[in-house]
């Protein structure tokens, strides 16, 4: 073989060997650079947006609360409440139910008039009283010095519209009621667990 031909064949081989050392120097940084894709899902937030207004709420916008609900509302006069609290008197003219709505002057003015978690129904109170902050709303008849009659069914389906459209803005509420309906933001206390039933004794075999 001639010299030229040495050298050539000598270049081409050294040149291989730089490429095979490259190559082996990609490979050991990583080869592929696009990340491998995650199987694993996000996590999802179970936590809700709390909607409901802060502070005192004023009767007024209550109003506009179920009167943007499509509830037929009318304001049929305002009086002086409990303490000097001013009372607003709403009528629902289709099913002509009466609604009050009393307005305190905060939630701790509501728990001292007696309207706290567990109270029970007392003379003068109406099918339905519901209240949160410092808002106390009744609705249906009220019969002086005497318990509340039953609610009637268009009673009972108008209460929870009512619920329906207030609860999203103001609340938790707490109610005591005849009938008590569903109210969204308020759990219901949990039922105790039926305990488990006494095994029967097996038969004992006849005897012949």
């Amino acid at each position: 073989m001639t010299e030229p031909a040495t050298v050539v064949r000598a270049l081409w081989l050294r040149a291989a060997l730089l490429a095979a050392i490259l190559v082996a120097l990609v490979a050991a940084c990583g080869g592929n650079s696009s990340p491998t894709p995650s199987t694993t899902a996000p996590p999802t937030s179970t936590s809700t947006v709390d909607r409901h207004l802060s502070g005192n709420v004023d009767a007024n916008r209550l109003f506009q609360i179920l009167s943007g609900a499509g509830l037929p509302v009318n304001q049929e006069s305002v009086t002086a409440g409990p303490n000097g609290d001013p009372t607003t008197i709403l009528f629902l003219k289709d099913g002509f139910q009466a609604m009050t709505i009393e307005q305190y002057s905060g939630p701790k003015a509501v728990s001292d008039a007696g309207f706290t978690t567990g109270s029970k129904l007392v003379k003068g109170d109406s099918p339905y009283t519901f209240w949160a902050v410092n808002l106390v709303i009744r609705l249906g008849p009220r019969i002086p010095n005497a318990l509340p009659a039953g609610p009637t069914l268009d009673l009972q389906n108008e209460a929870a519209r009512v619920v329906a459209a207030i609860d999203p803005y103001i609340g938790p509420l707490q109610q005591r009621s005849i009938a008590p309906v569903t109210l969204p933001s308020t759990p219901e206390p949990a039922k105790p667990s039926p305990s488990p039933s006494a095994k029967s004794p097996a038969p004992s075999a006849s005897k012949r």
